[in-house]
């Protein structure tokens, strides 16, 4: 075999599971209904694996679509609405994290009625669900599954997917930080501690988390 075409083979095998041919929807709403939507589109690329995808491919997107006042939901760019822009983001990156977030939060402010947004045509549970498919080994899409259930009340599926997060990313002091506040809602304050204390050994987080521990008079010095 030709060195040139071997390389070339070897490259197209490397380059395979980075941007797929699909990313296609799955599973069910939180009310049991089918998820589906546009799945076509710019991609879809694997955002956990972005340093090895050429950058153009996430500056473009992130330039035109993924703008600071779409992440921080102020306006969309290129759409009437900050939706309209996540939603073109997360077909092209599919489990593109901080986007992911942006949806959840605006998915919430609607809930609370803080924001009223009637363009919302796929709940954040089907792009995480599409998330977690597309890319099955990236623990910020468990995490961020389990963030969204906690979140809505959900809170013994979301542990399901704090879980899968911690076992792919056993040290990760952000999982390890969101999964204690979890915990502190479950009223297992002796294992949110051990989990807490976990976060601060990995990593730096904010001392939120600590304060609130001591408030309940779970967090001893």
């Amino acid at each position: 075999m030709k060195p040139n075409l071997q390389f070339l083979i070897v490259l197209l095998l490397f380059s395979a599971p980075i941007c797929a041919e699909l990313a296609p929807y799955v599973g069910a709403t939180l009310q049991g209904q089918a998820c589906s939507g546009n799945s076509k589109g710019y991609g879809p690329y694997d955002y956990s694996k972005r340093h090895l995808i050429p950058a153009k491919h996430l500056n473009i997107v992130e330039e035109y679509h993924f703008t600071p006042n779409v992440e921080n939901l102020i306006a969309g760019s290129s759409s009437g609405t900050p939706y309209g822009d996540l939603d073109y983001t997360l077909r092209a990156w599919p489990n593109h994290h901080r986007a992911l977030l942006s949806l959840i939060r605006y998915q919430l402010e609607v809930i609370k009625k803080i924001r009223k947004d009637k363009s919302i045509k796929i709940p954040p549970e089907c792009y995480l669900q599409r998330a977690i498919h597309f890319s099955p080994n990236d623990p910020m899409a468990y995490s961020l599954y389990g963030y969204y259930l906690a979140k809505v009340g959900q809170h013994k599926n979301a542990e399901k997917f704090y879980k899968k997060a911690l076992e792919l990313s056993p040290e990760n002091s952000k999982i390890e930080y969101s999964y204690a506040l979890l915990l502190i809602d479950l009223k297992r304050n002796s294992e949110a501690v051990e989990v807490a204390k976990k976060s601060y050994q990995h990593g730096h987080p904010p001392e939120g988390l600590k304060n609130k521990l001591k408030k309940i008079g779970a967090w001893k010095n």
